[in-house]
C-alpha cells in the first residue's frame, strides 16, 4: 500500500501547485492569400494553403439541383 498523508491539504494549496496547468487559447494568425483567421503553423482551413503554397485541396460543397 502507498503511504498516507498524515494531514488534508486544503484546496486552495492544491490549487496553488496546479497552476501551471490552465487551458489556453491558441495563438491565430491571418492568412496571407485569403486573410481569413487561421493558427499559427498551420494550413489554412479556407482556402488550404500554407507559406504561399497550396497544400490542402479545399472542396466546395456542391449544390443539389432540383
Amino acid at each position: 500500500m502507498a503511504p498516507l498523508t498524515k494531514r488534508r491539504y486544503a484546496k486552495s494549496r492544491q490549487r496553488e501547485r496546479r497552476g501551471h496547468q490552465a487551458i489556453v487559447a491558441s495563438s491565430m494568425d491571418t492568412c496571407s492569400q485569403c486573410h481569413s483567421a487561421k493558427r499559427s503553423h498551420h494550413a489554412c482551413m479556407v482556402c488550404g494553403f500554407y507559406n504561399g503554397k497550396e497544400v490542402v485541396k479545399i472542396e466546395t460543397p456542391k449544390k443539389k439541383s432540383t
